[in-house]
């Protein structure tokens, strides 16, 4: 039984000591996770995004993933300033190994010329990020009593800690460029964990969390006057891991008059040696809502029957009302 505990904690403790940072299918729904300088890059005030996973209910208890982000673009400090900040709570496992993370980010708009048809923003992103695991929760050889599993006996376990607390930093660029056609191309870069810090429930110094580096690009583009396709890609690397995304979207614009705005979307997506992933969802005035699923096709697929992780987005665009100021002198009707 000692052996099969080991090979159980192994599992969760090695893979998210040396594995990748969470992060969510619907890679574009949830901005700050994948890029500082994304802050403030939508037409509104206000921006307000949640996201919701889960996955690998057929394998193991399943892992839950939430995250939730505000951002602000008024330029209240200084023009072209933006401001957000996101937390994320994710419980994996029957450990209950669960991730804390709270992250406040700026980024900085710079006008490439004189049509701002071209732009370049600078993010960066600090925070911190708590992580803890319940040893208790296992169930260990001596327990067992000869009969059954008793969970008032001792495991004569001594684990060394079962929580940390760690500083984030991070540093993003991204480019958008409007073109003729009413096209957009978007393209960033960003890395994450610059400072290194101690990733271990065992005291173990040397193991520290990996820097994550992210490459990313969406290309939207009219085929037709109601029909937009919205193809991408996403590449990061961490550690020994990497991860590369490709697909599409395609948008049907049903309406779009009288300060009404409906857009239905859906996509498949090709996380690689990994996942299948389809997507649909509606944009809807000042909403989008969006779900996916993952066709899991990695080695791991005879054990999950192919299942994979069930997501949900939500984004909410808050804008205010502001009347123009007249530049000029109205004259009294008696003159």
């Amino acid at each position: 039984m000692k052996k099969y505990c080991i090979i159980i904690l192994g599992f969760f403790v090695t893979n998210f000591t040396f594995g990748q940072d969470i992060h969510f299918s619907q890679f574009d729904k949830s901005p700050l996770q994948l890029n500082p300088a994304l802050t403030g890059n939508y037409n509104g005030d206000w921006r307000f995004s949640a996201n919701q996973r889960s996955q690998w209910r057929s394998v193991s208890r399943s892992f839950n993933t939430v995250q939730f982000s505000v951002e602000n673009s008024e330029e209240r400090l200084m023009p072209n300033l933006y401001h957000g900040f996101n937390y994320m709570n994710d419980v994996a496992g029957d450990g209950n190994y669960r991730t804390h993370e709270l992250n406040i980010s700026n980024a900085y708009k710079l006008f490439l010329n004189q049509d701002s048809s071209k732009t370049l923003t600078a993010g960066i992103q600090i925070g911190i990020n708590n992580k803890s695991i319940d040893f208790n929760a296992f169930k260990y050889d001596l327990q067992f009593n000869g009969y059954k599993y008793d969970k008032n006996l001792p495991n004569n376990e001594n684990f060394i800690e079962d929580r940390y607390t760690n500083f984030n930093l991070g540093l993003g660029l991204f480019y958008v460029q409007k073109l003729k056609s009413k096209g957009i191309i978007e393209t960033g870069a960003s890395v994450f964990n610059l400072v290194s810090q101690n990733h271990s429930f065992f005291g173990n110094k040397s193991i520290i969390r990996d820097r994550r580096f992210v490459v990313h690009g969406r290309l939207t583009y009219p085929i037709k006057r109601d029909w937009d396709i919205m193809p991408g890609f996403l590449f990061q690397t961490q550690g020994v891991y990497r991860e590369l995304n490709l697909g599409s979207n395609i948008r049907y614009i049903q309406n779009d008059k009288k300060g009404e705005y409906v857009a239905p979307y859906a996509g498949i997506w090709f996380r690689t040696k990994d996942a299948i992933n389809l997507v649909a969802g509606l944009y809807y005035n000042n909403w989008i809502a969006g779900v996916s699923y993952d066709i899991n096709i990695s080695e791991l697929s005879p054990a999950s029957h192919v299942r994979g992780g069930l997501e949900f987005s939500f984004q909410y665009i808050l804008k205010f009302f502001k009347p123009k100021q007249a530049q000029y002198r109205i004259c009294p009707n008696y003159l």
